[in-house]
């Protein structure tokens, strides 16, 4: 009971006091808020044009407590992470406890619980815990029919997984569970390996309801409309000219599991000896390591796009730790029971108390524009260069961006001009105009300006 209460203040506490971190955040938080303004669910629109870069599964989870609070939220486009973040770590639990035991799935759940990455992205309104909840979903049902229940309602369990996390991210959700499943087939050969990979209804299945909404898209949209998306969303992230080396996923990963990779530097051989030996462990290393290899290939790296390999490296580590558990006596087990329910602790502790005075800087000025543009509603509102999303959400209507010749045409209006940073020498002739400075402004250090261009402050 101790743990679960710690794993849902983890996952709840605070999840709405601390407004929009990210200019994702406030993606998701936007498109949900629009769709909710115009009950056009199936056609996810941004700042009044249509978002297509990511499929809309999320924005629907975000839609029901938006739907029943009659309004977006923090707190209610933030809630499918920590509600699919706390089941994902029940699963884990489950996993590791079927495979060796309630020590196992205490350090499993703990592991993953007590990670930087993990705890971030459970209390985030961004789609990566829910991807990585689907295809955790997905991995843990193949599991349970590779092992245990050759029942087909597994494997089509699995592949309906699949398909919501087709739905959340597109056809990256292939690479993370179907292609790991594929090379432990070529590894193992096993017989319910190659079934699973060839149930033709549970593909069906996975494919219709992952790709009904892509068909529709094209239906009404038409073709050209994933042109962009197709550049931007995977073209880039393959390669770029600013790519990382290929080792950077390490880096985030020992990171994120720090302390707990630790315990794989204890008689390594014997403990990768055995894994070679046990299919189950198999497994869960082609669902870890291929995606990690293949991903690492890629220029663009975020340490995000590996969340959905973490349930697996959990129960890897925590398959090791049980095992030092057996014979580890005195302090060394104390230390080994107790590291991961004090960093649980402490990440608890981080995001109740510590979170909204470390971030001060990147959130004190979003409340004062919410306030601030209130009292503007009548007047438009304009940007010089791409609006932030943040401001988007808080300015709570369309921002429309200008250059600064556009800015020239329309300066005898009497509309309003967000600017990010400091006046370009070619507007100080507003400088006159300007009703609110912002400071600091996302970033330490930095400000922003509202201006409300003409009126009695502004003479041609």
């Amino acid at each position: 009971m101790a743990l679960a209460a710690l794993l849902a203040l983890l996952c709840f506490w605070g999840l709405g006091d601390v407004p929009l971190l990210s200019t994702n955040e406030a993606r998701r938080a936007v498109s949900v808020r629009e769709m909710y303004a115009s009950g056009e669910w199936l056609l996810p629109r941004m700042n009044g044009e249509p978002y297509l870069t990511k499929p809309p599964l999320f924005n629907w989870l975000a839609l029901l407590p938006t739907s029943l609070l009659g309004g977006a939220s923090e707190w209610a486009v933030r809630l499918p992470s920590a509600v699919l973040g706390l089941l994902l770590l029940l699963g884990t639990y489950l996993l590791g406890a079927r495979m060796g035991g309630r020590a196992a799935g205490y350090f499993a759940c703990l592991f993953l619980a007590a990670n930087a990455g993990f705890s971030l992205f459970a209390r985030r309104a961004e789609i990566e815990m829910t991807l990585a909840a689907f295809c955790g979903f997905a991995v843990i049902s193949a599991w349970y029919y590779l092992f245990h229940d050759p029942r087909k309602r597994w494997s089509r369990l699995s592949h309906a997984c699949l398909g919501c996390a087709l739905l959340t991210k597109g056809p990256v959700a292939l690479l993370l569970v179907t292609l790991p499943i594929g090379v432990y087939y070529l590894v193992t050969r096993d017989r319910r390996a190659k079934a699973l990979l060839g149930d033709g209804p549970g593909w069906l299945l996975a494919l219709g309801i992952g790709g009904w909404w892509y068909c529709w898209v094209m239906a009404t949209q038409g073709l050209t409309i994933w042109q962009a998306t197709l550049q931007e969303d995977i073209v880039k992230k393959i390669d770029t000219a600013a790519g990382e080396p290929w080792f950077a996923y390490l880096g985030y990963l020992a990171g994120d599991f720090f302390p707990y990779w630790l315990v794989v530097l204890v008689r390594p051989g014997v403990w990768l000896k055995t894994a070679r030996s046990n299919p189950q462990l198999i497994l869960l290393g082609c669902v870890a390591f291929v995606p990690l290899a293949l991903f690492s290939g890629f220029d663009e790296k975020h340490a995000k796009y590996l969340l959905p390999i973490y349930p697996a490296l959990s129960v890897l580590l925590a398959w090791q730790a049980n095992r030092l558990l057996a014979v580890a006596a005195g302090w060394r087990r104390r230390l080994l029971v107790m590291t991961p329910t004090v960093m649980l602790c402490a990440y608890v502790l981080f995001y109740s108390v510590a979170e909204v005075r470390l971030r001060q800087h990147r959130i004190a000025a979003l409340p004062l524009i919410e306030q601030t543009l209130d009292r503007y509603r009548q007047q438009a509102l304009y940007s010089l260069g791409e609006p932030d999303m943040r401001l988007v959400y808080y300015a709570n209507r369309r921002v429309s961006p200008l250059s600064v010749e556009q800015v020239h045409a329309l300066a005898a209006s009497e509309d309003l001009l967000f600017v990010n940073g400091p006046l370009p020498t070619s507007l100080e002739y507003l400088a006159p105009c300007v009703r609110q400075r912002f400071r600091p402004y996302l970033r330490q250090n930095k400000e922003a300006v509202l201006i409300q261009m003409a009126g009695e402050c502004y003479r041609d």
